[in-house]
């Protein structure tokens, strides 16, 4: 099917031209500023001309989940920071080297990153949307002292800012949420 329009196409194309070479000079429409004059060609006839129709364009509004399914989203967003949390907080408390906690710090801040845009993509109720921005905000002020802690070169360095990071990680957003979903309160046992 596509080498037959082709064929036409070409065919067409020399035909059109072939027609203009073989009819002498080519004829001109007269110019505007010469209303007495006659056009010599007739003009394409544009009532003929459809242009081609497309199907319209409906733009829908994302629906917010229902509580149970916005619930079960929040866990599996909140699961790989609340997880990378967990696993620093063990190697702190296992006196772990300060290459590791630096690793791990890493990776609580990669996975913050992640949990703050996921939380924004999603088209939450009406009823969590606000803890769920305040949540995005916590986690946005976090990150630094996260990346702070991963580039510190002591230990007393890192419990600096450490101190600084759960400051800025307001955990209350995240407690608001839990209850709002109706989800079970956090449990560290969970993420370990």
């Amino acid at each position: 099917m596509r080498q037959l329009v082709a064929v036409v196409g070409v065919v067409s194309a020399v035909f059109v031209a072939g027609c203009g070479a073989d009819e002498g000079p080519a004829t001109t429409a007269p110019s505007p500023a010469s209303p007495s004059s006659t056009p010599t060609t007739r003009p394409p006839d544009e009532a003929r001309y459809q242009p081609p129709t497309s199907a319209p364009v409906v733009r829908t509004t994302p629906t917010a989940p229902t509580l149970a399914a916005a619930g079960a989203k929040y866990l599996q967003i909140t699961r790989p920071y609340n997880v990378a949390l967990e696993s620093f907080e063990k190697a702190a408390n296992e006196n772990m080297s300060v290459t590791t906690l630096q690793n791990r710090a890493k990776a609580v801040a990669a996975a913050n990153l992640a949990e703050s845009r996921a939380l924004l993509k999603v088209t939450w109720p009406t009823s969590v949307s606000k803890q769920i921005r305040a949540l995005a905000n916590a986690d946005a002020a976090a990150r630094p002292h996260w990346l702070k802690i991963a580039a510190a070169d002591t230990k007393s360095e890192m419990a600096d800012h450490l101190k600084e990071a759960t400051a800025a990680g307001n955990k209350a957003p995240s407690a608001q949420i839990r209850q709002l979903l109706h989800l079970p309160k956090y449990n560290e046992k969970d993420y370990s």
